[in-house]
């Protein structure tokens, strides 16, 4: 049974997250160019790459694992062979998003604070390890374009 998932970004200019489950490393993952990034799982090795703005695909040793598509601003579609996952933003004022399965809300992944590099993911544990790790990274990536928009804003 896998705990909550969480993941701290090292470095400033790198995208390097940690990723752990009750204090025990599960993997890091290695950011790439465009959004990508790479990271191992039991020894297998696994790569996240943005076909473009609105998807992401996971890919591992035996091919395409799983999809991310952007439905809306608020709501990604995370489709794979293991079933459907969807990541919705209820509220743009919060640092959140839920994490539902078959309409249900099951979970959630959220940044720990607003001044921390700590993030916490809490997905059903029936959703296999590689498929939670995009839904993850995809909201990750997003925290990260958040940050970036706001911080081009305050600067203009």
């Amino acid at each position: 049974m896998r705990g909550m998932l969480r993941a701290r970004r090292r470095g400033f200019f790198k995208r390097v997250y940690e990723v752990s489950s009750d204090d025990q490393p599960v993997t890091t993952l290695v950011g790439g160019r465009r959004e990508s990034c790479e990271f191992d799982i039991a020894g297998q090795g696994y790569r996240i790459e943005r076909v473009n703005r609105r998807q992401f695909r996971l890919t591992g040793p035996d091919g395409a694992v799983a999809t991310a598509d952007r439905n809306s601003g608020r709501e990604w579609a995370i489709h794979a062979s293991s079933g459907n996952l969807t990541l919705a933003r209820p509220s743009i004022w919060r640092s959140r998003w839920e994490v539902r399965q078959r309409g249900t809300a099951k979970g959630e992944i959220r940044q720990d604070g607003m001044f921390t590099k700590t993030y916490s993911a809490g997905v059903p544990t029936d959703v296999p390890l590689p498929v939670t790790v995009l839904a993850f990274y995809v909201v990750l990536v997003l925290f990260a374009r958040d940050q970036a928009a706001a911080a081009a804003a305050s600067s203009s």
